[in-house]
């Protein structure tokens, strides 16, 4: 168990479960790489390294992979608010997820419902377009910005 955020810089392999209570980023100093062997249970993960789940993934939050060098793969299920990969190589179960955006080709379906629960801030030009009374452009929310603000400590998603 991590009583905190958990920034991962290296190689770590967990012969059990993980829990973390809060953010798990696999890209603050440099790639590292996750092997969890039971279920990883986060608060949100974001993941430009390689994930791999032998059982279940339970996040809180988002679950963001990107980048294509690496994978993203769960045995069991996803379960999550938002789960949103880009450009990632991903092997998993969907499981409770409210908004699922895939790795190539989401449907703009996917992009709206998204786009729906996360704030404008997540985007590019998302909080410019906010203060103009419109909606950020139908995309994939920013990786950059979706890690800044969990580094800040701010809401990815809207208040309901």
């Amino acid at each position: 168990m991590v009583p905190e955020d958990l920034a991962l810089d290296i190689a770590l392999v967990v012969d059990g479960d993980l829990i973390v209570h809060g953010f798990l980023d696999d890209y603050v100093y440099d790639i590292g790489m996750l092997v969890v062997l039971g279920d990883l249970v986060v608060r949100d993960l974001v993941s430009w390294g390689s994930v791999y789940v032998g059982g279940d993934l339970r996040a809180e939050g988002i679950v963001y992979g990107y980048y294509n060098d690496f994978t993203f793969e769960v045995k069991g299920e996803v379960h999550a608010r938002a789960l949103v990969l880009n450009d990632k190589s991903a092997y998993y179960n969907t499981g409770e997820v409210e908004v699922e955006v895939e790795a190539y080709y989401p449907a703009k379906k996917q992009l709206r419902a998204a786009r729906d629960i996360l704030v404008p801030q997540v985007y590019d030009g998302g909080a410019k377009r906010a203060k103009q009374g419109l909606p950020p452009k139908l995309r994939r929310p920013s990786y950059e910005r979706v890690c800044g603000r969990l580094r800040e400590g701010k809401p990815l998603f809207r208040s309901t």
